[in-house]
C-alpha cells in the first residue's frame, strides 16, 4: 500500500514538473516574440537567422557527439565479446569433428572448466538474445546428458545464429537447418 502511494505521488509530480516545463516554455515564446516585435524588422530578422543557426549548430554536435560515442560502445563490445564468441564456437566444433580429425576428445574437467569460462564471459558480454540462447542450450544439454537428442543440434543452432547476430550479421535467409547442413550431411533425415 505504501508502495503504491508513493508511485502515485511520483507519477503526479512527474506531470507537474511536465506542465511547469510546458507553461514555462510557452512564456519564454511569448517573451521572445514580443521582444522580436519591438525591434526593427531587418536586425530581428538577423537575429533570428544567428539564434537559428547557433541552435542547428549546437543540435548537430550533440547528435553527432552522441552518435560517435555509441558507435565507439559498439566497436569495445564486439571486440569484447568476439573472443569468447570464437571461444564458444571452437568447443562446438571441436565436439563435433574431434573424432573426425583426430583430435583427442575433452575430459569430464576441461569441459566443465570452458563451459564456466564462457558463461561467466558471455553473462558479462554476450546480448541478451545470446545469454538466452546459450541458457536453452546449456539447460537441454543438462536435462538430455544421457540420452541426448535432435534437438540439441538445432539449439547448437540457435546459438550458432546469435552469435552471428549479435556480431551484427542479418541472417536473412538463413531458416533452420541452413547452418546444421556445413557439417551434417545427412540433416535432411533427421528434420
Amino acid at each position: 500500500m505504501q508502495k503504491n502511494k508513493i508511485g502515485i505521488v511520483l507519477k503526479v509530480s512527474s506531470l507537474l514538473i511536465l506542465a511547469v516545463i510546458i507553461y514555462g516554455g510557452y512564456r519564454l515564446a511569448i517573451l521572445l516574440l514580443e521582444a522580436f516585435s519591438k525591434i526593427n524588422p531587418t536586425v530581428g530578422a538577423g537575429m533570428l537567422a544567428a539564434t537559428a543557426t547557433i541552435l542547428v549548430s549546437v543540435i548537430s554536435v550533440l547528435v553527432a557527439k552522441r552518435l560517435e560515442f555509441r558507435a565507439v560502445l559498439l566497436k569495445e563490445l564486439r571486440e569484447r565479446k568476439t573472443p569468447v564468441y570464437e571461444e564458444m564456437v571452437k568447443l562446438i566444433f571441436h565436439f563435433t569433428f574431434a573424432e573426425k580429425i583426430g583430435l583427442p576428445p575433452f575430459s569430464d574437467q576441461e569441459v566443465i572448466k570452458k563451459m564456466a569460462w564462457l558463461t561467466e564471459n558471455i553473462v558479462i558480454w554476450g546480448s541478451d538474445d545470446l545469454l538466452l540462447s546459450w541458457n536453452r542450450f546449456r539447460t537441454f544439454a543438462v536435462r538430455n546428458l544421457e540420452n541426448p537428442s535432435h534437438q540439441l543440434l538445432f539449439e547448437v543452432e540457435n546459438l550458432l545464429l546469435a552469435i552471428r547476430k549479435d556480431l551484427g550479421h542479418a541472417n536473412t535467409g538463413v531458416t533452420r537447418g541452413k547452418i546444421l547442413e556445413l557439417f551434417i550431411n545427412d540433416l535432411h533425415t533427421i528434420q
